[in-house]
């Protein structure tokens, strides 16, 4: 049921989707109505919308994030806005060096990326309409592709940026190259400006009004807020959220141990269990000398 779960959630267009929920139906058919139930909107990628160009529908970017910034955020906003600024622009330098040394314009995860669809791009047959739009044969799946709008019908090249074998095999019909089709995005070509410090900032004539602070009572937080699922206590571990608690004396869900009405009875049960070992049998002398 995991396995569906994943498969629904990562599926790049509805018509994946539906076919998902057909076959986690079939095993499970709560799962289905529990599933639609939390709002697949938000955290499918058949719904994303394709500007984003990324198809990561999971919070790792979240927390890797949160991780990154754990010094600044304490600070006052345009101080940690100002620390956030100045880390990224050394790491877009950083990357960028790092993207010189290698062969080729794209990053070397995008690149892996790109091989493992050009590879999947020999089971797909191009039929052209024009010299930007063709229809694609994939195995048991006819799809359109534009590459003038670098669109598919798969949603693949859409979401992420990065071309699916659909695309790459109109490319490779048209004896063009598929990394002049990847979005520039992960290329980083891009950068940040660098800025002065508060000192060499343009002089304005009126002052400048702080923002109304309320100061709530007790120490400020500093963690973040845990989600219903998350247990405070123990990191990676789901807590009991939604779970049905029962009695574990009368297995009833009314009640827990310490109203239950059969309490008593089970507690005089138990006593009357004699847990203890048995005792050894003492032999006196007379005992052992008639058995030997």
């Amino acid at each position: 049921m995991k396995m569906l779960f994943w498969k629904v959630a990562k599926a790049y267009n509805e018509v994946d989707l539906e076919e998902a929920l057909e076959e986690m139906k079939n095993i499970t058919p709560a799962a289905v109505s529990s599933f639609r139930s939390h709002n697949p909107t938000c955290f499918c990628r058949a719904f994303v919308r394709t500007t984003s160009k990324c198809d990561v529908n999971v919070s790792n970017m979240a927390e890797t994030l949160n991780g990154y910034i754990i010094h600044a955020r304490a600070k006052h906003t345009i101080f940690m806005l100002e620390d956030i600024r100045g880390a990224l622009m050394q790491r877009l330098v950083v990357k960028r060096q790092q993207v010189e040394k290698t062969s080729g314009m794209l990053c070397p995860k995008i690149k892996a990326r790109l091989e493992k669809e050009k590879d999947e791009a020999a089971n797909c047959t191009p039929l052209p309409s024009s010299q930007i739009l063709f229809q694609v044969c994939h195995r048991l799946d006819s799809l359109i592709v534009n590459l003038e709008a670098r669109t598919c019908t798969c949603r693949k090249c859409d979401l992420s940026g990065i071309l699916c074998c659909h695309a790459i095999s109109c490319i490779f019909f048209m004896n063009d190259t598929p990394k002049n089709y990847v979005h520039t995005c992960y290329m980083y070509s891009g950068g940040i400006a660098p800025l002065t410090g508060d000192r060499n900032w343009p002089k304005v004539d009126m002052p400048l009004d702080p923002p109304p602070i309320k100061i709530g009572p007790g120490r400020p937080r500093k963690n973040r807020m845990k989600s219903p699922h998350e247990n405070p206590k123990k990191p990676g571990k789901l807590a009991k959220h939604d779970v049905e608690m029962a009695c574990s004396v009368c297995k009833s869900k009314d009640h827990n141990k310490r109203k239950c009405p059969d309490k008593k009875k089970a507690v005089q049960a138990q006593e009357k269990r004699n847990r203890c070992r048995p005792k050894k049998a003492i032999q006196t002398e007379e005992q052992k000398q008639s058995n030997d």
